[in-house]
């Protein structure tokens, strides 16, 4: 068994491992918890469950996935990664379907 962690333990966890602190929720966004595996944090709209952050056990967290996604009537899981996509799809299935591009307001008005 996993060794149980406080939520603020997983979050140092996690921005140690390449996430954030600040996890800038959506009002909308679901948080699921569990001491031993970590958290996960998601919306849905439409047809689609969105998948922000997952801390942890990521095989735990896969099959709580498609246990929500079957509860919910969801057809479609779409996931956000700072690491390489192109693994995640390797892993846990699926495919990549563009790209996010971020840019801060200064960025914008350089190429202006």
């Amino acid at each position: 068994m996993d060794a149980a962690k406080t939520p603020a333990e997983w979050l140092e966890w996690y921005e140690k491992h390449g996430g954030s602190r600040e996890l800038e929720l959506d009002e909308s966004e679901l948080t699921c918890f569990n001491p031993e595996k970590g958290f996960i944090t998601f919306l849905t709209h439409d047809d689609i469950l969105e998948l922000h952050h997952l801390c942890g056990d990521g095989k735990f967290w896969q099959n709580e996935l498609v246990k929500i996604m079957k509860y919910a009537g969801l057809e479609k899981l779409r996931a956000f990664t700072r690491r390489s996509p192109k693994a995640w799809a390797r892993k846990y299935g699926g495919h990549i379907r563009g790209w996010y591009m971020e840019a801060d307001l200064d960025e914008l008005e350089k190429t202006l």
